[in-house]
């Protein structure tokens, strides 16, 4: 097996979102969207009879002053993990991280199985989180319906009837400044960080089509907004956000119920809540009935055991800032 880099871009999107185990962090756009972050995307496949048979977006970051690289794959490589191949193939695409001067390689796949080798440690050292609630999405509405909690359903049903109108942004920039005030004003009220505009503003070009942004309209005005994108079988949230006047009318409740709905009529396998963490916002996403779901977790390949030592024993000081560095916030 020799991995090849993929330099044509229609070719990698095309190939990553028609495999089963595509996934939106693995499409071209988002490793151009992390050079923002000051990651290099590196596009790594497994090509046999001209045909793409395995791949990997790597991301790459240089560690100030070491003259070493972070190499990180986020809910990648894009593999069956029961392909009798994929031991080999993570073990090529730690060979290339090496090549890369890489201090270890992180892969953090969207998968619920793997027994990685001996070169393989399990880290708590997270980028995105590795438990999340997930729906499957080849169940009918009713019963969809049926697992949400009853109140979850009587809010559906109130912000509808009460005139909660949800629409999905087709012309996206156009339409940011929306997203960025409801954004910006959760953030404030939860206490966490956001991006700078031209981040967001990257991501509407850089993934196109597969970016899904919908608000929740009351009086014509949007008070809820709600940041998925689609590849592979998967729908994933990125971003998500109300206004106080837009949770008192339960807005929120509809905007999520249509991005379901939507990711199943597009014939999408499943539609992931990204992560279970914050007491609130993980009952708010409970309310609808998804399945707690673990992936494997994160786990390093250490290259430089040396250097890697050093720096695991440095990363938690630096984490506050390292992680904000390292992958942005989710």
């Amino acid at each position: 097996m020799q991995l090849e880099e993929i330099t044509n871009r229609a070719q990698w999107d095309d190939w990553v979102a028609g495999h089963p185990f595509g996934h939106p962090l693995q499409l071209w756009g988002w490793g151009e969207v992390k050079r923002l972050n000051g990651w290099t995307p590196l596009r790594l496949a497994w090509v046999e009879d001209g045909q793409i048979k395995a791949a990997a977006q790597m991301l790459l970051w240089p560690i100030p002053r070491l003259g070493k690289m972070v190499a990180y794959v986020p809910r990648g490589p894009v593999i069956d993990p029961v392909d009798a191949a994929a031991h080999a193939f993570i073990d090529h695409l730690r060979q290339a991280a090496k090549g890369h001067r890489a201090l270890y390689l992180k892969l953090e796949p969207a998968w619920r199985e793997f027994a990685f080798g001996s070169r393989w440690e399990k880290t708590e050292d997270h980028v995105l989180l590795p438990e999340t609630f997930t729906i499957d999405l080849s169940q009918s509405e009713d019963e969809m319906l049926e697992k949400m909690s009853r109140k979850h359903r009587q809010y559906i049903r109130k912000a509808e009837r009460e005139g909660v109108k949800v629409v999905e942004c087709r012309h996206q920039r156009e339409h940011l400044g929306r997203f960025g005030r409801i954004y910006s004003q959760t953030a404030k009220r939860a206490g966490f960080s956001i991006h700078a505009k031209d981040y967001y503003d990257e991501l509407s070009i850089q993934l196109g089509d597969s970016n899904h942004i919908y608000y929740a309209e009351i009086d014509g005005q949007p008070e809820a907004v709600l940041w998925v994108a689609t590849a592979g079988t998967v729908a994933f949230e990125l971003y998500g956000g109300v206004t106080e006047k837009g949770q008192d009318n339960k807005a929120n409740y509809a905007l999520k119920m249509q991005a379901i709905r939507d990711a199943k009529a597009a014939g999408l396998k499943l539609y992931d809540f990204n992560g279970r963490l914050n007491e609130g916002v993980s009952q708010f996403k409970e309310g609808f009935g998804p399945d707690e779901t673990d992936w494997v977790g994160t786990y390093h390949a250490p290259i430089d055991k040396t250097a890697y030592a050093v720096w695991s024993k440095l990363f938690p000081i630096l984490k506050p800032i390292g992680r904000k560095i390292i992958g942005g916030r989710k």
